[in-house]
């Protein structure tokens, strides 16, 4: 996935609800609740993604988050834990490349392909 999914902040109905969050409840940890539905919002929207490439439990698929914002403790809390867990961060082309290529031989290896 090539950059993070976010909603349209100018749709009319959006705006509302960000608009009703911000005024009938309290921040919480700096961040307007309108903010925190946005972000809700976007993650939602990468988690459905990764479950389209990953269906049942014996199933498998490498996901690349390409942006540096996946990389924010924040943004990584919110993801499953079946994923973080096995999430890696890598700041360039070539480790993740040689990363993508682990995952996947160890993948045949165990399947005996």
């Amino acid at each position: 996935m090539v950059g993070m999914p976010y909603p349209n902040i100018k749709s009319p109905e959006l705006q509302e609800k960000v608009a009703y969050l911000d005024k009938n409840m309290p921040q919480v940890g700096g961040r307007s609740p309108g903010k925190a539905l946005i972000e809700n919002l976007c993650m939602k929207a990468v988690n459905q993604s990764i479950g389209r490439a990953i269906r049942h439990r014996g199933d498998y698929a490498c996901i690349i988050l390409l942006d540096c914002r996946y990389a924010r403790p924040a943004t990584l809390a919110k993801l499953p834990d079946w994923i973080k867990t096995s999430a890696q961060v890598q700041a360039s082309f070539g480790p993740a490349f040689a990363s993508i290529r682990k995952f996947f031989m160890e993948k045949k290896r165990k399947n005996g392909e």
